[in-house]
């Protein structure tokens, strides 16, 4: 599902109305529609309900007018309090106006404190609130008397829901730019709006649900829209379908250079979720003196040791022995637990040099690759970097609240400017390939904020790239199944004792989940 600006929306409104000869007042009615569907499914119960609708001047407030009506044909107690003179309100939002006064629907005019004063013991009857005022068009925060009005809803207690997207948040961005509605639930109209999905903002807008509002799907396929939500029909698109003639090397060689004296624990982690991606085989190389404990403790992952420095590291001496060891191994992932000792950052600088299958860097890694970022540039197969805001932070020479401040870009820029795909961790994880495409997932939840799940991460999406996926596909999948791996974790075991482990533990179940709908009778 495609995400958009404000520009982007609007684009995507004149379209279907200039070229395709839809009124706008059918967009708004079916908004309208798509809105009272939405309180329906919400609220069973809502004819027992009394509702007020703060509706603006603008479009929004046509939207909510529109819905008044509508809650009034079902016999629903609506009132409408209008946060503009009625002589101010034009076009398609006037004529809903009008539309509803014919309808019998009371409507207060509150245009400063003393109106909202005089009607708040009319507006506190009210069971639900319906926040039309301001819609996507904001890009500053908000002022005068509409800032006391969003306080008092949000201080009211009461359910809101919003439409399109709460009032005071801004649409083309996730962070808070002032006073906004903090939203229950947010029906966004024809596609979600880049503010409910990226945090902080997301936040505020609570349960989000779209709706159709009848534009065709032809006008968005049209437009060069590059940022998009990834969804379990994507999930149910990529994920490999098992042939019955296959054995274990159809499904690739996944190599794993990870872990040192301290910091094992992160080799077995990327290791064993690489198999539970599916890989075929996995083959850590490790330092010569963790060999034994992991050839003991983890038999299905097959260990290649390597001379070590004193500190228990992989030395630059094994060079030679990992180009070697790296011929017909259908990719590589570099960096869970390696640290930077000195001579280990020299032996990866020089490797990833040589590298020439498809190859992903984590954790140790990017941070050795932080100053020769340019390593990565025109590999004869892909690169998938999968880096948290700090180690972003590191390659992009900026500090990480400017990353969380611009996740999009962040990842963006890192992307293209090397030709890398870049997996950026975080509250709604962020997928940019290198043609500028970003992909943002829903899934996943606080309890993964927990040491090891970015390296569970870093073998689930190194175990797709293994059996041939593109890294591309591997990356979308990857940090879709992760992040509902940890759902089903929560669900099972709640946020605050999840750990690292339970992901390799419900992951097949994320994956059965998923596979019921690939194999599902058309």
């Amino acid at each position: 599902m495609k995400i958009v600006t404000a520009k982007e929306m609007q684009d995507i409104d004149r379209t279907a109305i200039d070229d395709y000869g839809i009124p706008g007042i059918v967009l708004m009615e079916n908004a309208a529609k798509g809105v009272i569907a939405s309180l329906f499914k919400k609220f069973p119960d809502i004819k027992d309900k009394k509702v007020g609708i703060f509706a603006g001047k603008g479009n929004n407030g046509g939207d909510g007018l529109a819905v008044a009506r509508l809650l009034a044909n079902e016999d629903i107690s609506v009132t409408v309090y209008l946060l503009s003179k009625k002589v101010l309100l034009k076009g398609d939002t006037k004529t809903n106006l009008e539309k509803a006064e014919e309808s019998g629907i009371k409507i207060f005019e509150i245009v400063s404190l003393d109106e909202l004063e005089a009607v708040k013991d009319n507006i506190l009857k009210n069971d639900i609130f319906i926040d039309a005022i301001f819609g996507t068009g904001l890009t500053s925060g908000v002022k005068e008397y509409y800032t006391d009005v969003i306080k008092f809803i949000n201080s009211s207690k009461k359910i809101v829901l919003s439409i399109d997207i709460p009032s005071g948040l801004s649409s083309d961005t996730g962070e808070i730019i002032g006073e906004h509605i903090r939203a229950d639930m947010t029906v966004a109209l024809c596609l979600p709006k880049i503010g409910e999905i990226l945090y902080p903002a997301a936040e505020y807008a609570g349960e989000l649900d779209v709706v159709n509002i009848g534009i065709p799907e032809l006008i968005i396929n049209n437009k060069d829209i590059k940022i998009n939500l990834i969804e379990e029909r994507d999930a149910v698109r990529i994920l490999p379908k098992r042939r019955p003639n296959t054995h274990k090397g159809t499904y690739g060689h996944l190599a794993v250079i990870a872990g040192s004296r301290g910091k094992g624990g992160a080799a077995a982690l990327s290791s064993i979720s690489a198999l539970r991606a599916g890989a075929g085989l996995v083959t850590l190389a490790l330092p010569e003196c963790l060999n034994i404990s992991f050839e003991v403790g983890i038999p299905e992952v097959m260990t290649f040791p390597l001379p070590d420095t004193k500190d228990g590291t992989i030395d630059k001496s094994a060079l030679d022995i990992l180009i070697k060891f790296l011929e017909g191994k259908s990719a590589v992932l570099i960096g869970p637990g390696i640290t930077t000792n000195p001579s280990t950052s020299s032996l990866i600088k020089n490797l990833i040099k040589k590298v020439s299958c498809p190859m992903l860097i984590d954790a140790d890694g990017l941070n050795i690759i932080a100053d020769k970022i340019e390593l990565l540039k025109d590999k004869p197969s892909p690169v998938v970097v999968t880096p948290h805001p700090g180690e972003m932070a590191r390659m992009l020479n900026t500090t990480s609240k400017e990353i969380q401040a611009n996740r999009i870009e962040s990842s963006r820029k890192l992307s293209a400017e090397y030709g890398i795909y870049v997996i950026l961790k975080g509250a709604r994880t962020i997928v940019a390939t290198p043609e500028g495409e970003v992909y943002i997932n829903p899934t996943g939840n606080p309890g993964m904020a927990t040491a090891g799940t970015g390296d569970v991460l870093s073998g689930i999406v190194a175990g797709f790239l293994s059996q041939g996926l593109s890294a591309r596909d591997s990356s979308i999948l990857g940090v879709y199944l992760h992040g509902l791996a940890g759902d089903i974790a929560a669900e099972k075991l709640s946020q605050t004792a999840l750990i690292a482990s339970d992901l390799i533990k419900t992951f097949p179940e994320a994956v059965k989940r998923v596979e019921r709908d690939c194999f599902a009778p058309a």
